[in-house]
């Protein structure tokens, strides 16, 4: 089990680990959990279990578990939204790519001892898609597992969920998320403590933005972006709304990245205005949130979480971009003057 090396999921790495000794494996698993929880990480941790030829699987070191990590092994597949041909990401996982995994399923394993297919965003099937995975399910050939991930279980069709192992990964706990940032990765206190506050709980996300200052960089941004349009008029904002429109029709991920950062500051900001300043996650920009906090009311606040909150359901509810996003900008309080951007 300690090799699955997995932040904050003990219990669901045990009761995996249970299964493969008992042989009572599943056919298929539905994991859920936030975006960057660890899902695909775990669901590879599995697949490398069941194909590793070390002593103490996953043993990592092994051909079978290095070409799963690289990416490489002919019977472990990872299966997504795909990207049209002028570059934006597809708005579902289709029918032609579930047909090509059953396919494949059909067959025996190429070159290891079981094939894993892993599906990623299983609620952004669609119908067809759904409907040709459920076949399979029904009827699982053998030495063949599926593990479905997915942040919105609720929207993974009941028919398919039925046929699953629900395994639901639990957030993880901030101090093991710091510690492994500072003793593992060798990142000091601070930059670690903040990741793990900001990480809410996703360890993968934490360990992304600490390899990759491109996240940071884009939160400062979107944050940047979000007191420019608090300070700005109605022009500015509609043309706004504009270029995210525009942006989300290439990249929903990012313009929902974008609204969760705004939706996790104005969070704070409330906390702020009820005085509960150390259950704040976006601790670097206290100085802007103290600012903010006396020029607006705790109604006021609510009001903008709630707009926030709304906007994402909307889009996602696939509701006109620019539309929903102007409702967002006129409802916005205008504060006029100018707000520090972090503390």
């Amino acid at each position: 089990m300690s090799n699955w090396r997995l932040i904050g999921q003990d219990n669901v790495v045990a009761f995996l680990a249970r299964s493969l000794e008992r042989g009572s494996l599943c056919h298929a698993y539905l994991f859920s959990a936030p975006e960057h929880s660890g899902k695909t990480a775990l669901a590879l941790k599995l697949a490398q279990t069941l194909n590793c030829t070390g002593n103490e699987p996953p043993c990592g070191g092994c051909e079978p578990c290095r070409r799963i990590s690289a990416g490489i092994h002919a019977d472990v597949q990872v299966i997504g939204l795909a990207v049209n041909d002028d570059g934006k990401s597809k708005t579902e996982v289709t029918i032609e790519q579930i047909r090509a995994i059953n396919h494949a399923a059909s067959m025996p394993p190429y070159e290891g001892k079981c094939r894993v297919f892993i599906i990623e965003e299983a609620d952004r099937m669609s119908t067809g898609a759904a409907n040709a995975l459920l076949k399979t399910l029904e009827e699982p050939p053998p030495n063949v597992v599926f593990v479905l991930t997915t942040s919105r279980e609720n929207l993974v069709p009941e028919t398919v969920r039925s046929r699953c192992v629900k395994l639901k990964l639990a957030s993880a706990p901030r101090t093991e998320i710091s510690r492994y940032l500072e003793k593992d990765l060798g990142f000091s206190a601070e930059r670690a403590g903040l990741l793990a506050r900001l990480s809410q709980g996703r360890a993968g996300w934490a360990i992304i933005a600490a390899a990759d200052d491109v996240v940071l960089a884009e939160r400062k941004d979107n944050l940047d972006r979000f007191a420019e349009a608090l300070e700005s008029g109605f022009d500015f904002r509609f043309e706004l709304a504009s270029r995210l429109a525009t942006r989300f029709g290439k990249s929903r991920a990012e313009i929902y990245r974008m609204l969760d950062q705004w939706l996790s500051f104005c969070r704070d900001l409330l906390l702020v205005k009820l005085d509960i300043k150390d259950e704040v996650v976006n601790t670097d920009y206290m100085s802007a949130l103290e600012t903010l906090s006396s020029r607006l009311g705790t109604a006021e606040a609510r009001s903008i979480i709630g707009s926030l909150s709304n906007t994402r359901q909307y889009l996602e509810q696939n509701a006109s971009p620019r539309l929903a996003l102007e409702v967002l900008m006129l409802g916005l309080p205008l504060l006029g003057g100018s707000l520090k951007k972090s503390g």
